[in-house]
């Protein structure tokens, strides 16, 4: 694993020997989940296992079977969904040869099995309750913290002076005890340990297994491999990735009473008394000057929407687009009672609140609430699983005791907690601090024999007495197949954030066509009918101009003509469907004549859809 690692990191970009290299990587991260019986961590080789067969072309059976593993895992229809789509793709290879070998014809059998089990759990519901797995904790080696009755008698019968200078080890001491039992080996494994302390003030750093550069803190280490090791798998901008909505808005949600308003009255008050509504005092975005409705629909409705707004903004995934699609609500609900939005904005100032959406009659809060109930309030990806498998080996690390120095780093001084009480907490942060031993034994309580059961516990068995292997060779299997599964999750996020920003540049696209509608209208005010020209016709000029301009290579424009084909096609979806410039200019003019009822409403209807899936 170390040699395939470092030779990735060594290759460049497109280098053939890359693929083969993620390959056996991946091989071994599934013969790795196979032998383990912690299941955390056998799914996380699994995840790790699917990054890389996702690196290396034709590899595609296997990244199925490791997804449809994983489903399994967590009964997990999206696991499943993935399993089956890579399946498909290994079959059109498939499909492609001339003729199939023995291997092939198994692989073939065995790929369909799993599209055919895969799709039966996906109809089935199955996947929707994950399967019996029992989920197995690292096992502890037994322990032994009970010193015999005859060691205890001989500790109590010492003096306190001897059990305080007990806790000191002169150095010189134990690095030729080191020495002696364990050569030049051990001496210098010792001699690297009590530098990096002397030198650092700790005895614990963080190591990333990719590059080995060391972090003092496990943010700094995560923070790292983010930004160094998934980089190429993030979005370009921060634009393009979700906003959660400030602290400020989040606290308004929590304190609202969510009750319905008099939408009717209170446009009366706005017609009538803006300067009285203007006035109106917002106590945590909140007034009690609106009027009130007593309905008591509306009213079950704002409080279950409350509840799974407070719950998205706890969970740190309620954005600012989730907000901003509400906000529409109430904007759209009273232009129908001719308020304008500038009205709301800045003289009413409700749309900087969620009291806005008390507003709405029941068919728009029951249309909120659907689309609330459908996100997922939690993770299902098992990042959890990963997570908790890193745990059981960190857990493995962790030390309750500390160890100090003298000033002149002569000796070490083991934690004085231990002559009196038994120690609960762990020492995660592994600080060393410097001490005077006559002043820092001085005062130590002395009346109890923990440290008797510390001596006698052998829960590591003969680890304990060993001296660790180079750091790269000390877990470094778990380590990589976890550096894997933070690309998977990366690459998985950059996949949505481009399909987001390809909707929301087709968004775009139907704004303008909306707007080229509104001007029209404007410039009708002031000519004859006979003079009108169909919306039809001038989307059709707007995309030969786009195509003049830009030559329909843009991503901007060939999205443009994407959405005035679809407006004029009458498509209830947006296609994307893009194929031929040609093919679509044509498309698109032999649609000139449509009616301008027929257009709005298509617009209206694509963006409404498109709304919805960003």
């Amino acid at each position: 694993m170390v040699i395939i690692e470092d030779s990735i990191f060594k290759q460049g970009k497109g280098n053939d020997l890359l693929g083969l290299l993620h390959f056996q990587q991946g091989s071994i991260f599934r013969a790795q989940a196979r032998r383990t019986e912690n299941s955390d961590v056998k799914f996380t080789f699994l995840l790790g296992s699917v990054e890389c067969f996702a690196e290396s072309e034709g590899f595609s059976s296997f990244t199925a079977l490791s997804l449809f593993e994983m489903g399994q895992h967590l009964g997990s229809s999206m696991y499943y969904k993935k399993s089956v789509e890579k399946a498909k793709e290994y079959l059109s290879v498939l499909a492609e040869l001339d003729e199939y070998g023995p291997k092939e014809v198994k692989s073939q059998k065995d790929v369909e099995r799993i599209i055919e089990d895969a799709e039966s759990r996906i109809a089935g519901g199955k996947s929707l309750v994950a399967s019996p797995i029992v989920r197995s904790e690292p096992k502890a080696k037994e322990s032994k913290k009970n010193p015999d009755s005859k060691l205890r008698s001989f500790w109590r019968g010492l003096d306190d002076e001897f059990k305080r200078n007990f806790l000191k080890m002169e150095i010189t001491k134990l690095i030729s005890f080191v020495e002696a039992m364990y050569g030049k080996e051990g001496r210098d494994a010792l001699d690297q340990v009590l530098t990096f302390a002397r030198e650092n003030r700790k005895w614990r750093f963080w190591m990333c297994r990719t590059c080995s550069k060391k972090f003092s803190s496990p943010e700094e280490c995560k923070n790292h491999l983010g930004q160094e090791h998934a980089a190429e798998f993030k979005p370009s901008s921060t634009k393009d990735m979700p906003q959660t909505v400030t602290k400020v808005w989040g606290h308004k949600i929590s304190v609202g009473g969510w009750d319905p308003v008099d939408a009717a009255a209170a446009v009366e008050m706005i017609k009538n008394r803006l300067q009285d509504v203007k006035a109106f005092a917002y106590e945590n975005g909140w007034s009690k000057d609106w009027p009130l409705a007593i309905d008591e629909e509306r009213s079950k409705l704002l409080k279950e929407i409350k509840l799974l707004l407070v719950s998205f903004w706890e969970l740190k995934i309620l954005s600012c687009s989730i907000r901003d699609w509400m906000m529409q609500f109430p904007v759209k609900h009273l232009a129908q009672f001719e308020v304008s939005e500038h009205t709301l904005t800045t003289e009413c100032r409700l749309v900087e609140t969620p009291q806005s959406i008390c507003f709405l009659e029941f068919r728009e809060l029951n249309q909120i609430l659907h689309f609330l109930r459908a996100i997922k309030g939690e993770r299902d990806d098992g990042k959890n699983l990963v997570c908790k498998a890193v745990d059981s080996f960190w857990d493995g690390t962790r030390v309750k005791e500390k160890i100090d120095f003298d000033s002149q780093f002569s000796f070490l001084l083991l934690d004085k907690r231990l002559l009196k009480c038994k120690l609960t907490r762990f020492d995660n942060e592994g600080t060393v601090n410097v001490f005077d031993p006559n002043d820092y034994y001085a005062n130590a309580q002395v009346h109890g024999d923990d440290i008797l059961s510390w001596l006698a516990d052998y829960s590591l068995g003969d680890e304990i007495f060993r001296f660790p292997k180079p750091i790269r060779t000390h877990n470094i299997d778990i380590w990589v197949a976890v550096l894997r599964a933070v690309q998977f999750t990366c690459r998985t996020l950059r996949t949505k954030y481009e399909k987001k920003l390809r909707m929301i540049c087709y968004d775009a696209a139907l704004i303008d066509a909306n707007n080229l509608c509104i001007r029209e209208d404007e410039r009708r005010r002031n000519i004859p009918e006979d003079q009108w020209t169909l919306y039809a016709s001038l989307l059709c000029d707007k995309c030969e101009e786009n195509i003049r301009r830009h030559a329909g290579d843009s991503l901007t424009t060939k999205l443009s003509l994407c959405a005035v084909q679809d407006v004029l096609g009458g498509a209830s979806q947006p296609t994307f469907d893009f194929t031929d410039l040609v093919d679509c200019r044509n498309l698109i003019n032999g649609h000139k004549h449509i009616s301008d009822d027929i257009v709005l409403k298509s617009i209206n209807l694509l963006k409404s859809v498109v709304t919805y899936k960003v």
